[in-house]
């Protein structure tokens, strides 16, 4: 996985020759700053570094170049996922949530998806659902104010288990993946005897076994803070990363998760929230998958902690069902979520 600091907030698109130079400058200033504190809403000052940069007056003038006259627009998608092979296009006839959106803002925008470029706040596996996944894409023409217009217009072109629940023009910069600041998972589990038909679509049925939810809770405490996650974390091909040639380029698979709740619903639902600054491949589903081994009796809650410390792949146990876990929000910087007009305009302009 290639590190969002190398990267940094730039978009590959839309890049004027003339700015390339000032592109490397700047990704070269945030890599030289990644070892110093850079305050900013980012827990990596590296992130803090690169995000500094790309709001530079040099930033901004290089983002506007690379626009080229195009509008930024934002999304909240809900959706049902269980039709769906996540969120990412990933062509062929494989069906998904980014596909269903391109069909209908090209319809919306009258250009095609390549201008388009929607890009949404982070993947999520096939069955996984979502109550609010932010995107973003580009327009090459200006839609109006009438926010909600765009929004009916969108759902009524959309299928019944697909639906923009915000359509807002943010600041033109605007990444939803390179700008999310903390992203909140929830899993929903149904440890009833007897579980409800009425959510196995969306809760992972688990009371054929006992379910000790105190231990749980325990458990949850272990994933706070900022740990090395190499236990809780697949490839992309579904291999554990000690299989993988390329192993290095996975090598950072620290993150922080600021907290873990364990809540009952008034229907009988057992509800796990997390929050971090980010998430691996399939880490919440693995983290899980754990919690149930922890919630049978098998293992003890500080089995968690042997399993962090262990960062082998191997050692823990398979992922929990995707039926049972929803993007639940994403968080951003507060500016970049408001349109500002003068975002691209400088002292020298005239000059």
């Amino acid at each position: 996985m290639r590190d969002a600091s190398a990267q940094t907030l730039f978009a590959r698109a839309f890049r004027a020759p003339c700015a390339r130079r000032r592109i490397a400058r700047a990704r070269a200033d945030a890599r030289a700053s990644a070892d110093t504190t850079v305050d900013g809403p980012f827990a990596s000052p590296a992130k803090n570094a690169s995000y500094a940069a790309s709001m530079s007056t040099a930033g901004r003038r290089d983002a506007r170049a690379r626009l080229a006259g195009a509008t930024t627009y934002g999304l909240v998608v809900s959706y049902d996922g269980g039709a769906y092979r996540g969120f990412q296009r990933q062509g062929g006839d494989a069906k998904t949530i980014q596909d269903e959106l391109e069909r209908a803002l090209m319809r919306l925008c009258g250009c095609d998806r390549e201008t388009l470029r929607v890009g949404g706040s982070g993947r999520t596996d096939a069955g996984v659902h979502a109550t609010r996944q932010y995107a973003h894409f580009y327009s090459p023409k200006d839609l109006g104010d009438d926010a909600a217009r765009c929004r009916r217009a969108m759902n009524g072109m959309l299928p019944s288990d697909v639906r923009v629940v915000e359509f807002f023009r943010p600041h033109a910069m605007f990444h939803s993946r390179y700008h999310a600041t903390r992203k909140t998972y929830r899993y929903a589990l149904d440890a009833r005897e007897t579980p409800s038909v009425f959510t196995r679509r969306y809760a992972h049925a688990c009371g054929w076994r006992s379910f000790d939810v105190d231990a749980v809770r325990a458990a949850c405490e272990y994933f706070v803070g900022t740990h090395d996650f190499r236990s809780f974390a697949n490839t992309s091909r579904e291999k554990p990363m000690y299989d993988r040639e390329d192993a290095a380029a996975y090598a950072n698979t620290t993150r922080t998760i600021h907290r873990c709740d364990v809540s009952e619903t008034p229907d009988g639902l057992i509800v796990i929230e997390f929050q971090g600054d980010g998430f691996l491949y399939r880490q919440v589903r693995n983290m899980v998958g754990a919690l149930l081994v922890v919630a049978s009796g098998k293992e003890k809650p500080e089995w968690i902690a042997t399993l962090l410390a262990a960062r082998d792949r191997r050692l823990a146990p398979t992922a929990a069902s995707a039926r049972g876990l929803f993007l639940a929000d994403v968080e951003y910087p507060p500016e970049m979520l408001v349109h500002d007009e003068n975002w691209d305009r400088f002292d020298d302009d005239d000059a």
